[in-house]
């Protein structure tokens, strides 16, 4: 999905722009929403990745979705998250645009770093098979999955910071994730969307 140069350099790029991270409680990951991202080769591999994974959910499931959300997230020492479904987004609940259905269907996880960086901040589904199944962070490699169905969680990082892409794919085309970027903290895709529908 995404090339070991790349990786390395948009970690890089996120170590010298820390002032933008919006996402996020510190407990568990701090992250930069791609509306607030300016720099164009970071947006071309977000827009890559974006691209191939709606072409490959259309391939494997014949369903259209379109991205509604996407970061890049630092996971520091003690970062963890537990077992969760991913229904509703923090920016639509706070707008009080809840759908009487979530379509918040699929969520993405690339890996800019592996464990030949940070330990711990595994992957985990607890419900998967007899006994959950857990996923090894590979650098450059991700998972594609319905987070709307599958609970799922981070495991506690232990040494290092585990560095991430995140993307939501939603299937309702009015909540596709504008092209618009703002410097503006206090604006939201959702707002950004009612400004430039």
């Amino acid at each position: 999905m995404i090339t070991e140069t790349e990786s390395k350099s948009l970690i890089e790029w996120f170590k010298n722009h820390k002032h933008l991270r919006q996402i996020g409680s510190g407990e568990d990951y701090r992250g930069i929403d791609l509306i607030h991202i300016h720099t164009n080769w970071v947006r071309d591999i977000f827009n890559r990745v974006g691209h191939d994974v709606t072409s490959e959910i259309y391939h494997a499931v014949g369903t259209r979705v379109y991205p509604e959300m996407a970061a890049v997230n630092e996971w520091e020492i003690g970062g963890v998250q537990e077992p969760h479904l991913d229904t509703y987004s923090t920016v639509e609940i706070e707008n009080n645009s809840i759908e009487e259905s979530p379509s918040r269907e699929w969520t993405v996880i690339l890996y800019l770093n592996g464990h030949e960086s940070f330990r711990g901040g595994e992957t985990y589904f607890p419900e998967m098979g007899p006994t959950g199944t857990v996923i090894e962070p590979v650098a450059n490699e991700g998972i594609v999955f319905k987070g709307l169905e599958l609970k799922h969680g981070v495991y506690p990082v232990r040494r290092g910071s585990r560095y991430t892409i995140s993307m939501w794919f939603s299937n309702n085309r009015e909540n596709i994730l504008t092209d618009e970027r703002t410097r503006d903290f206090s604006a939201d895709h959702y707002k950004l969307r009612q400004i430039n529908p």
